[in-house]
């Protein structure tokens, strides 16, 4: 006989706490929330440096990488492009669905105000097109932040949202940021193909 697959009570809550913000305060109040509360979790995490980029990417592979402990194991796609399979709320959309079937009412409304231009976005290169749900408002900022707190053979680096795929297929480009990588939209649509997340890493010349 097959067991039944508990549910986890903390990810529906979690995803019925950010409806409840957008309800009382509005789609902008509550993305600065979440962008707020996803810098604060990236100001806990240690510096770390690689001699190389090959170092880097083998930290990604033992999931020893900052980065990859926070989201998953990514995929170099070459040209310091990086692509993501699953998406880390993966589990949180899953619970809530077999629960409420569909997402709550007044997500769209808070993507749409995620992938608004503004100072926070522009700053860790997030969004611009490439938010499919209210969790990449955590996410991306959270990776992007967390990326300023690597070095790689003695340089910063920063990372750059390319583009993402929503639980029902849709794609989400953010060509702001392709132009700024010069990375193609050809390039980043195959990747997506079989990623849910696709961004640019920088190494910076300090």
């Amino acid at each position: 006989m097959t067991k039944a697959k508990i549910l986890d009570i903390a990810h529906i809550s979690f995803l019925d706490m950010i409806k409840s913000i957008i309800t009382l305060s509005g789609p902008a109040s509550a993305k600065g929330l979440l962008i707020r509360n996803a810098l604060a979790t990236a100001e806990k995490i240690e510096e770390v440096e690689y001699s190389s980029l090959e170092k880097y990417i083998a930290a990604i592979e033992d999931a020893s990488n900052p980065i990859t402990r926070i989201e998953g194991i990514t995929t170099h796609c070459g040209g310091m492009v990086f692509g993501l399979e699953k998406c880390p709320f993966e589990g949180s959309i899953n619970s809530y669905k077999k629960v409420f079937k569909d997402m709550p009412e007044g997500y769209a409304s808070f993507t749409a105000e995620f992938n608004k231009s503004s100072p926070i976005t522009n700053k860790y290169r997030v969004g611009e097109g490439a938010g499919v749900s209210p969790f990449c408002s955590v996410h991306q900022p959270l990776r992007s932040a967390i990326a300023n707190k690597i070095k790689i053979g003695g340089k910063s680096i920063s990372i750059s949202q390319l583009g993402c795929k929503s639980a029902s297929g849709i794609k989400g480009i953010a060509q702001k940021w392709l132009n700024e990588s010069g990375i193609s939209l050809d390039k980043v649509d195959k990747i997506l193909e079989n990623n849910m997340c696709c961004y640019h890493m920088k190494i910076k010349d300090d």
